[in-house]
C-alpha cells in the first residue's frame, strides 16, 4: 500500500477533527506506524473499505484506545 497515499488520507481525516496541516499532531515515526497499523489491518480484513481502516486508526490515535 502507498504510505504517501496513506497520508494523505490520514491528513484528510485529522481535519475533520480540527487539525490543518501546520498542527498535525503526528511525528515522521507515527506517521510511518500508522500507515504500517492500516495496512496490517487492511491484510487482516481484506474486504474492508481503506476509508473505514483509516478512520479508525485515526480514532484510536485521537482517543488513545
Amino acid at each position: 500500500m502507498d504510505e504517501r497515499w496513506l497520508q494523505k488520507q490520514v491528513r484528510n481525516c485529522l481535519r475533520h477533527y480540527g487539525y490543518d496541516d501546520e498542527m498535525m499532531p503526528l511525528s515522521e515515526d507515527e506517521w510511518r506506524d500508522l500507515c504500517v497499523r492500516i495496512a496490517a489491518a487492511k491484510k487482516e480484513h481484506p474486504n474492508t473499505n481503506v476509508y473505514e481502516l483509516v478512520h479508525d486508526a485515526v480514532y484510536r490515535l485521537m482517543t488513545g484506545a
